[in-house]
């Protein structure tokens, strides 16, 4: 449609750069809100030999030992979770444009795989951790308690916790929060990035991906489907959570079928939870 200044046309211009998309926070970073140490080599399934243990009861000084025979547990991780995105770029569409399209495709269709795979991620973990015995309303008033109600549940399983995943609207509170205590180089750092950082011996994560339902595959091959809409956070050590990976691609091919190109991005990936007493899921009632 033509534009008019007055009784004059004037040119109009498509500009070459792009507005970005927005995407979900990437939290799921290695060696800190998640393990990749079990990727060694070429599999669709892997197994984690776990060393069955009991404590030592004491026994009288002056004796023989009694032997014990070693046995353990195997943990599968299966490789079944699948991402593809494949655009299809017309060369008469790429030949019109003032831009790189398969260029921006590619770079979209790898954005685009990252989320599905980090919400995944966040689904296993909302899904195969334990259920914290709280569920009352969280508020600045309550967190702090709340929070170390969570860890004590953990370090009574034997465990520990170093990270608290964390949704919007709790991130929020414990912004408030934690500014209220008096430590005056923390509440300078929190008020000038927004940021809360380490608190309380663990680092919280904002992750505003942590919304509404979830699916992924779990090791056994059910699709599970983990519901966020009641869940405040996720506290857990960050070895518990395992991704495994044995399939990336990213490329841009000619197609054999139309002129033109496919920007064609695929991961295929497992999860799981390896030790559910290290992953605490807190919740509202209802």
């Amino acid at each position: 449609m033509a534009v008019m200044y007055g009784s004059q046309n004037v040119d109009e211009k498509y500009l070459p750069i792009l507005e970005p998309n927005l995407y979900y926070n990437p939290v799921m970073v290695p060696g800190v809100t998640f393990t990749d140490k079990y990727e060694k080599g070429p599999a669709g399934q892997i197994y984690i030999h776990k060393i069955s243990t009991t404590a030592v009861a004491p026994g009288k000084p002056g004796r023989d030992f009694t032997d014990t025979a070693v046995s353990d547990a195997l943990i599968p991780i299966q490789l079944n979770n699948n991402f593809q995105r494949s655009y299809k770029i017309y060369g008469v569409q790429a030949a019109a444009v003032d831009f790189a399209v398969a260029e921006e495709a590619l770079a979209t269709a790898v954005a685009e795989c990252r989320e599905g795979w980090m919400r995944s991620a966040i689904a296993c973990l909302a899904h195969e951790g334990f259920a914290a015995a709280a569920t009352e309303a969280i508020t600045p008033d309550n967190v702090k308690s709340d929070i170390i109600a969570t860890r004590k549940e953990i370090v009574k399983k034997k465990g520990r916790a170093n990270v608290v995943l964390c949704t919007p609207d709790f991130y929020g509170i414990v912004l408030e929060a934690a500014g209220k205590d008096f430590t005056p180089v923390m509440n300078d750092r929190i008020a000038d990035t927004g940021n809360v950082g380490k608190w309380l011996g663990m680092t919280f994560v904002e992750a505003n991906g942590a919304t509404g339902s979830i699916s992924y595959y779990d090791h056994a091959g059910t699709q599970q489907t983990a519901d966020l809409s009641q869940v405040q956070y996720a506290m857990y050590y960050h070895e518990a959570l395992s991704i495994v990976s044995n399939f990336e691609l990213a490329r841009i091919i000619d197609s054999e079928r139309f002129a033109g190109s496919l920007a064609q991005v695929e991961m295929n990936v497992g999860y799981r939870v390896s030790n559910g007493d290290l992953a605490a899921v807190r919740s509202l009632a209802g």
